[in-house]
């Protein structure tokens, strides 16, 4: 009785395997049959996201995005004007910390 409770539970794990081939077979068949459609194809991408799809667009981009922190680095701007909070340089926040710190001292 043992020998036939092993047999059936061989069988089992069988078919258990050979479904699982064929589930992997099929997974790769759809993949093979539908590639990925590469980047500088896509369609239906929206406007402001077209600048992804090309070297050159994202080398405008990384430019841009480059100038302005240069501009916000090396600028003054306002960060919040009813608190009086300045966006400045870090060289001359430095400077300005050293001297409260030193005026503290005194």
């Amino acid at each position: 009785m043992s020998e036939h409770a092993s047999s059936g539970k061989g069988q089992t794990a069988l078919v258990l395997a050979i479904i699982g081939v064929f589930a992997i077979f099929l997974v790769i068949l759809q993949v093979v049959r539908n590639p990925v459609t590469p980047l500088d194809q896509a369609v239906n991408v929206p406007e402001e996201e077209q600048w992804k799809l090309t070297p050159d667009g994202r080398k405008a981009r990384l430019a841009e995005v480059r100038g302005r922190e240069e501009t916000a680095a090396k600028g003054y701007s306002w960060l919040n004007k009813e608190d009086g909070v300045v966006l400045l340089p870090i060289e001359q926040a430095m400077k300005l910390t050293i001297e409260e710190i030193n005026a503290r001292k005194k």
